[in-house]
């Protein structure tokens, strides 16, 4: 049987990667001249770097396992990181108990409620309960107002650009649920990992098992439209046409809507769906920048969104000795953000790291991208909470599969190669 996949990033390579493995004639049409989507890789003149950041949690075990199935499992490596809470105009360790318990801007009550309401989500077992309670209320409830205004708050609002009032409570449950996992005592006692090479390692392993299990991959090859015919499915591009017994788009909805015929209410369902753009400064150092891996910011006057100095997890020998952080800034579909020139965004950008951080020297700055991408993050709100679609589309043969079905997971690495294998088995 042969069957089209309708993008090359980390959801397309896998899937096409379990399909190939079970049999299917497999062929992956990518619109870029390299695979790996939002997980791809860039190079920074002598440096190749990750796009954006891609921290692998010692509990991803969908991840993991994959990439040990790959036979790379000689180029993880695994460390122990530190994370910071950047707050009112200061940096404060947040790693340990202890740590929470000496944060100064809350009382003891509310540092207890604090770690309460992260107990309270590892109890909660159905997080169906939580989608039609906004995040605010359920979190003043249970961290209280103080805590709720001065951490969660912020927090929240550079996270949705500002916008979260209908976001359900399920998005911190998720987030608690994820870095709790790293806990388990039967784990590694570092948090997290990384490939040498970076996503890069992964995205070329994949490509090379799916050539060697017999599938095709084009890139510089964007699909147009999508077509029927008795038997198949047609999908059209610049290049001239394919047809196929099943095709599947793993592209964001926007993208897949302007693929389609019109569908009416199937078409309306989809368009409900919000999505989240991304601008990211990445930034490539002579000096480190901290010690720090991540950064939470709880500091209104901020414009990005965390501090994520990925070599406090890579090695730098990896990189060349060079330091790589990246300052990502979520904005809400139409935000002119998105459209703010590179060299204001990044002027703005590095006045803001240096009141972060003292010692900072912009002398250090080796290199600097501007990355931007669209419907990077589907936004689940209440009142549709039964918007996550099905696999299945009105046209026979063909699917949607993307990251607004991961939900009530977080869009991340874990949760999409989790999500590509469910997918290759129902398909299948």
């Amino acid at each position: 049987m042969k069957v089209g996949i309708v993008g090359g990033g980390i959801l397309g390579l896998t899937l096409g990667y379990y399909l190939s493995r079970a049999g299917y004639r497999v062929t992956i049409l990518e619109k870029e001249e390299r695979p790996g989507g939002l997980a791809g890789y860039m190079d920074m003149d002598d440096v190749t770097v990750d796009k954006y950041y891609h921290g692998i949690l010692v509990s991803d075990r969908s991840l993991l396992r994959l990439i040990y199935e790959l036979g790379l499992g000689d180029k993880l490596k695994f460390k122990r990181t530190k994370m910071a809470l950047f707050y009112g105009g200061r940096c404060f360790p947040m790693n340990t108990l202890k740590d929470l318990l000496n944060f100064p801007h809350l009382t003891f009550t509310d540092r207890f409620r604090l770690g309460y309401t992260g107990a309270y989500a590892l109890l909660i077992r159905d997080w169906k309960r939580l989608e039609g309670i906004s995040v605010e209320k359920w979190l003043t409830k249970l961290s209280g107002r103080k805590a709720y205004e001065n951490i969660w708050r912020p927090l929240l609002k550079v996270k949705f650009d500002g916008d979260f009032g209908q976001i359900p409570a399920t998005y911190i449950w998720s987030r608690i649920r994820r870095m709790a996992s790293t806990h388990d005592r039967k784990l590694p006692k570092e948090d997290m990992a990384y490939l040498i090479g970076g996503t890069k390692t992964l995205i070329d392993g994949l490509v090379r098992a799916i050539r060697r299990n017999g599938g095709e991959i084009y890139l510089k090859t964007p699909v147009e439209e999508v077509g029927t015919v008795h038997g198949g499915i047609i999908l059209r591009t610049g290049k001239g046409q394919l047809m196929f017994d099943r095709v599947i788009s793993t592209v964001p909805i926007p993208r897949f809507l302007d693929l389609l015929p019109p569908l009416d209410g199937y078409s309306q369902a989809l368009k409900k769906m919000p999505y989240l753009h991304l601008v990211c400064l990445v930034l490539k150092l002579k000096e480190p920048l901290s010690d720090y891996y991540f950064y939470h910011i709880a500091d209104d006057d901020v414009p990005f969104t965390t501090v994520v100095e990925t070599t406090n997890l890579i090695d730098p020998q990896y990189l060349k000795g060079y330091h790589i952080v990246y300052l990502p800034k979520y904005v809400k579909e139409g935000s002119p953000f998105f459209d703010i020139p590179d060299h204001e965004i990044y002027g703005d950008f590095i006045s803001h790291l240096r009141r972060m951080f003292p010692d900072f020297r912009e002398s250090s700055v080796e290199g600097k991208v501007i990355l931007r991408e669209k419907y990077v993050e589907p936004v689940h709100t209440i009142g549709l909470e039964d918007s996550v679609p099905g696999i299945s589309t009105p046209i026979d043969g063909l699917y949607m599969a993307n990251t607004s079905q991961v939900y009530p997971s977080l869009v991340n690495c874990e949760s999409v190669v989790a999500f590509a294998r469910r997918v290759a088995e129902e398909i299948g």
